[in-house]
């Protein structure tokens, strides 16, 4: 299935202001935006499921999460094909590698703050990522790319695989609503 909007090359846009989309909900499917013009179409396998794809002007792009107790994210150009890149998952940070090119690092903007940026491995920052919500649900989010990032030929998958590692734990926080509040089964954690 493609996308139902034309898709234009990140070359041809500004790059330093973007914003990802929910553009549907079944299947769950972003769309990330420069001012008017769609970039790429992430879209989910099945509703709070592991596995995506990414719709770019360059083709199609598979991204699945594997491993419990050591979890990462991959990007391949061909469905279970070779690793393109990998986020590989941290405590602290997560290490984003692309394949025959450079390492960055993938972490929470701040202790309180909702937003995630992603860096060079000696910290200069590349893209500062910033989920939108709506009571619980994930609207969308605010992408900000600094002159450093838009200039970085791994930009699309960066942005392709921070984006899926968010709306994939936004999920996880998703099947938890049903454990809190008043209206929770019996044992279940309070919520505030």
């Amino acid at each position: 299935m493609g996308p139902l909007v034309p898709l234009v090359t990140f070359a041809a846009v500004d790059r330093s202001a973007l914003r990802w989309i929910r553009s549907s909900e079944s299947p769950v499917e972003f769309t990330l935006y420069a001012e008017d013009q769609a970039l790429a179409v992430l879209r989910w396998s099945k509703r709070g499921g592991t596995t995506a794809q990414a719709e770019t002007t360059a083709g199609t792009l598979f991204l699945e999460r594997r491993g419990f107790l050591n979890p990462h994210l991959t990007l391949h150009a061909v469905e279970s094909g070779p690793v393109l890149a990998r986020v590989s998952v941290h405590l602290n940070y997560h290490t984003i590698e692309v394949v025959g090119g450079a390492q960055y690092r993938f972490h929470r903007a701040g202790l309180l703050v909702p937003a995630w940026q992603i860096t060079t491995a000696d910290l200069k920052e590349l893209v500062h990522l910033e989920p939108t919500r709506e009571t619980r649900r994930l609207e969308g989010g605010a992408v900000l790319v600094t002159p450093l990032g838009a200039a970085s030929a791994d930009l699309p998958a960066l942005l392709v695989l921070s984006w899926f590692f968010i709306v994939l734990a936004w999920f996880e926080d998703e099947a938890m609503i049903p454990l809190e509040g008043p209206n929770a089964p019996p044992g279940a954690p309070d919520s505030f």
